[in-house]
Parts: C-alpha cells; sequence; structure tokens
C-alpha cells in the first residue's frame, strides 16, 4: 500500500499534462505502462540508425526519465525559468498572422498552447497524424515533444538530445511514431542545440 501511496505521490510531483491530476488519471497511466516497454532510441521507418543531417552531440549523460507515460517527463537536469522563456520564445516567433503556422491548445498535451501548421492540407505526411501539431514546450522542465520525419528523429536521438515517448507508434493512442521527446537544456550551448532541432521540425513540417 505505502508503493501505491508512494507512486502516486511521485506521479503528482511531475505535474499536470495529458490527462486529469487526480486518482483517475493515475489509474489511467498505470495502465498504460505495459504498453510502454518499447526501445525509446530506435525510430522504426528510418533508412539506418546513424545521423542523417549534421547535429552536434549533446555532451554527457541523458536525464532520468519519469516511470509514468502520462506525462512524460524528466527527473533531472530540468530547465530553469529563463531557459524555457526562451525556448517558448522561439517558438512563438514562428507563429502569427503573415506565418503559415500559429499557436492553439496542445491536442496531446491538452494545456498549454503547441506549434500548428495551419493549412492542414500542405502538412508533411507525419505532422497529418498529428493533425497539425509541431512542437510544445513543457512549461515546468523545459523538455518538448516534436514530431520530425524518421530519419531527422532518430538524428535526434542518436546524437543524444532526446527520445522516443514511450507509446509512440501507437495507434489507437494517437501517437506517431516520431513523437520525439527533448530533453531540457542545461546551459546556452544546449538551447542553441534544441533551437537547431526546432528549426529543422518546423522547415519539413509543411510538404
Amino acid at each position: 500500500m505505502q508503493n501505491v501511496k508512494n507512486d502516486y505521490a511521485a506521479w503528482m510531483g511531475l505535474g499536470p499534462g495529458g490527462l486529469p491530476a487526480n486518482v483517475g488519471g493515475w489509474l489511467i497511466t498505470t495502465a498504460l505502462r505495459p504498453l510502454a516497454r518499447r526501445d525509446p532510441l530506435t525510430v522504426a521507418g528510418t533508412s539506418s540508425p546513424g545521423l542523417h543531417w549534421h547535429l552536434q552531440q549533446r555532451p554527457g549523460l541523458r536525464p532520468s526519465i519519469a516511470p509514468h507515460p502520462i506525462p512524460h517527463r524528466q527527473l533531472t537536469d530540468r530547465g530553469t525559468p529563463a531557459s524555457i522563456e526562451r525556448l517558448t520564445a522561439a517558438v512563438t516567433e514562428h507563429a502569427g498572422s503573415e506565418s503559415p503556422f500559429h499557436m492553439e491548445r496542445s491536442r496531446f498535451e491538452r494545456r498549454g498552447d503547441a506549434l500548428y501548421v495551419s493549412d492542414i492540407n500542405a502538412a508533411a505526411p507525419w505532422i497529418s497524424r498529428t493533425k497539425g501539431e509541431v512542437l510544445h514546450v513543457h512549461e515546468s522542465e523545459g523538455s518538448m515533444h516534436v514530431v520530425m520525419q524518421p530519419d531527422d528523429a532518430q538524428t535526434v536521438i542518436s546524437a543524444g538530445w532526446g527520445e522516443l515517448h514511450p507509446l509512440a507508434g501507437r495507434p489507437l493512442l494517437g501517437l506517431p511514431e516520431t513523437y520525439v521527446f527533448l530533453y531540457a537544456p542545461r546551459d546556452s550551448d544546449d538551447i542553441y542545440g534544441i533551437e537547431q532541432i526546432i528549426g529543422r521540425a518546423i522547415s519539413t513540417a509543411r510538404a
């Protein structure tokens, strides 16, 4: 019983995202755990497991990731308020009245805004599957979820910048195979690398 209480407290400590922040939400994420047992570092549908465009290697170890599939969050190396603000600005600057992108509530997180391709008919195939959502920032820690073409997703993962969502590629859950979790930045060099990834994702989001 104590283990159950501890797990519920740990899950609540991750903050809201995707599920109701109550016992019902915890029961759902607990039920989904068996479906989350996949290799988070290998993207299906790639031409090879290596790097497919020039992206610098992220130095150091990957952060620890919470065992709960929803919300998908890291436990170590969380971003600072300043770094989160900078990443959020790097995303929102691509939206506007003259832009083919706009901001609206994330359909995956169900809280906070995400960047969308405005004309779904102009979206790349991997973005069409998300109904236009390209990426969103987790304001609680500075990590992100981004949808990329398979080779680009594998490049990001192979270079150490992120990993797949544990439920990515599950058709019934609606998460595409290339639903990538980008780790929060630890310093300005990390922010620069993440901005490179953001730019790549956005530049390839339209067909």
